[in-house]
């Protein structure tokens, strides 16, 4: 079944999404300037700032990751290509798992000039993993688990797992590019960490203004008054017109379809089935979003995974439209809820209505303030994990917040798993047709005509802000 294209676990990123992050980086090669002050604006918030701490705000979630990955690094990280050793160098298991060894990076600076050293990296990891049992050999950290974690360095990647000292006054200090320098209510200031192990990067602060709109951000962007803002792939088309950059990840985000319990019956399997197959994902990627998205033919990409090209609906499972327009009415009608914050979300789920009513259904858009009639179905926006395919799935299925969606992936996979387990228990959760994906989308932004980018794009494929490449021209502002 699995070929080794298919088993290969990490595939290259789209040579276009590839152009996209690299967009200008020919004009901007010219020789990079130190100082100058970044100017992000997101539209969420970020609180609290210590990566061991749950996220208070939904909306800033994305953005606080990225933030505090400039702040405070893993031992691991992910990379496209798979893993990227940060503050550790090499890392090695017992063979069974329950035992693993870190050699630590040398000559690690914290924030306030000191040498990180292995006992302050044991203390940050009780912190976020209180049930292990953690030591220190010299320069190297062993971890000790209650079971084992075959794949521990994957786990390790999450900002959760970020070192972070806790001084005896409350402050944090991480050895990252760049260190806290004020949080205000809307703002967050951050300053170069001029003995970063891996060189003082080019600029001097990083302003981050929090709460704006995306209107506002474009709006600002355009005027020159800002330098990197949010977008979608809705915007690439203003942006393109005003001659502005984009920095595009790969597709991080997947956009489903999740049924409700009352619409999740077996007896309703090829109805569902049927208005996945009318959604025209092609179009949808290619027209409405601008070719910066990709159809998903399964939950977990083809970046991760490299199966979901296997998977494909097949049509003697669907209804025609001659049956579907003979199903009583509360059969073909459908009404999806969407967030109303989410434009893209909202104009897939247009798409929908559209691609519904041709093969015969009537689709109905939900957009709750508040308290609404329950829908049949809702347009969900999750992360992909960037870690593990086993991992990813089961991070994907937790977040759906459907018991079926859970129980279905938590019944065939473990952690870890080998490939073709995922691509089974994969099958499964699309064969019920509960979970129906859409598009996978990258995280995008627009960058000003200031911004050069040194020796890799701004945003990296994972979606990681990579500020410490940036330079601004004519940039002592």
């Amino acid at each position: 079944m699995f070929t080794p294209d298919v088993m290969k676990r990490f595939v290259s990123v789209c040579l276009a999404l590839a152009s996209l992050c690299l967009a200008g980086s020919a004009v901007h090669g010219a020789r990079p300037q130190y100082g100058g002050m970044l100017r992000v604006e997101i539209d969420g918030a970020m609180r609290p700032l210590d990566p061991a701490a749950a996220n208070i705000d939904a909306a800033g979630a994305a953005a606080r990751r990225r933030a505090l990955g400039l702040v405070f690094e893993p031992l691991v990280a992910a990379d496209a290509d798979g893993l990227r050793p940060v503050l550790a160098t090499s890392w090695e298991s017992d063979g069974g798992g329950a035992r693993w060894r870190l050699r630590l990076r040398s000559n690690v600076r914290l924030h306030d000039g000191s040498l990180l050293e292995s006992w302050q990296v044991a203390t940050a990891l009780r912190v976020s993993e209180p049930a292990w049992t953690i030591a220190t050999d010299g320069d190297t950290v062993v971890i000790n688990t209650v079971d084992p974690v075959r794949d521990l360095p994957w786990v390790l990647t999450d900002l959760h797992h970020a070192i972070v000292v806790r001084t005896t006054g409350g402050a944090l200090l991480g050895t990252g590019p760049f260190q806290i320098e004020r949080l205000e209510p809307a703002r967050l200031s951050l300053r170069a960490h001029d003995g970063y192990w891996d060189g003082r990067p080019f600029l001097d602060v990083i302003r981050i203004d929090m709460g704006r709109s995306r209107a506002v951000q474009l709006s600002d962007l355009e005027g020159g008054r800002a330098d990197f803002v949010s977008a979608t792939p809705l915007d690439a088309r203003r942006l393109a017109q005003r001659g502005l950059r984009m920095a595009v990840s790969r597709p991080v985000d997947v956009i489903a379809v999740v049924f409700e319990p009352h619409r999740s019956a077996e007896t309703s399997l090829t109805w569902r089935r049927t208005l996945s197959a009318a959604v025209n994902r092609p179009s949808m990627c290619a027209v409405l979003l601008q070719k910066l998205a990709e159809p998903a033919d399964a939950l977990v990409p083809r970046w991760l995974s490299g199966y979901a090209p296997l998977f494909a609906l097949d049509p003697k499972s669907t209804l025609p439209r001659t049956a579907v327009a003979a199903l009583p009415l509360d059969q073909r009608e459908l009404t999806l809820r969407i967030d109303p914050s989410d434009a893209v979300a909202q104009a897939i789920a247009d798409r929908i209505v559209v691609d519904g009513r041709e093969a015969g259904f009537a689709v109905k858009v939900q957009a709750p303030a508040g308290l609404a009639p329950r829908p049949d179905a809702r347009v969900v926006r999750v992360r992909v994990l960037s870690s593990s395919p086993e991992r990813a799935l089961a991070a994907m299925a937790r977040q759906f917040a459907t018991r079926d969606v859970e129980a279905t992936v938590a019944a065939l996979l473990s952690a870890p798993a080998p490939l073709e387990a995922v691509y089974q228990a994969e099958q499964k959760l699309l064969d019920q047709s509960l979970v129906v994906p859409i598009v996978h989308v990258p995280e995008m932004y627009g960058l000003s005509d200031r911004v050069g980018t040194w020796n890799a794009p701004a945003v990296r494929a994972s979606g990681e802000w990579n500020f410490a490449s940036l330079w601004l021209r004519n940039g002592t502002q």
